[in-house]
């Protein structure tokens, strides 16, 4: 793929895997970001480029991670320095997908935080779980559709234990 190719829209990546771009006017808290990372956090890509409140993206954000990202958030807000921080998203699907985020926030010429701008990508730390999520969804179909209540039951508790973070799934702030 050539430069211009890269430039202006042609991807080497994959929907799914394609990073995106923000920038978060503090003063009124819209986030702007571009169709990539509207697809990563399941939002709409017009609403995203005309600008959405951040807590719109935080609520895509997985319940165990949010506490730790927003504390990392605020102290780039706070200190002026860069963030890096990992976690899980919902996608459109209601799927998990493992990210990482890289921002910093800019001040204005008096010193106080006005734009904070970054880019989050896929990780894909957790594909091997969430194929077994998948396929264990599907078995879940199948044993409900065939009346086999002991399967669905032991699948759906399977699938609850799937979901639970795991000690190296957790949100690490760096």
């Amino acid at each position: 793929m050539n430069l211009v190719d890269r430039a202006f829209g042609a991807s080497e990546f994959s929907d799914a895997e394609e990073p995106g771009i923000f920038t978060w006017e503090l003063a009124t808290d819209k986030v702007y970001a571009d169709s990539a990372l509207a697809n990563l956090f399941g939002l709409d890509p017009e609403q995203t480029l005309t600008g959405l409140p951040v807590i719109r993206y935080l609520d895509r954000i997985h319940p165990d991670d949010k506490p730790s990202v927003a504390k990392a958030i605020s102290e780039s807000v706070i200190t002026g320095n860069p963030y890096r921080c990992d976690y899980r998203v919902f996608d459109r699907s209601g799927q998990i997908v493992a990210v990482a985020a890289l921002g910093r926030c800019f001040r204005d010429e008096d010193g106080n935080p006005s734009q904070y701008a970054g880019i989050v990508f896929p990780t894909n730390d957790h594909v091997q779980q969430d194929e077994l999520s998948a396929h264990c969804s599907a078995a879940l179909k199948i044993a409900r559709s065939s009346g086999l209540q002991a399967t669905a039951d032991a699948l759906e508790a399977i699938l609850k234990e799937l979901a639970k973070p795991m000690p190296s799934d957790v949100a690490q702030v760096h």
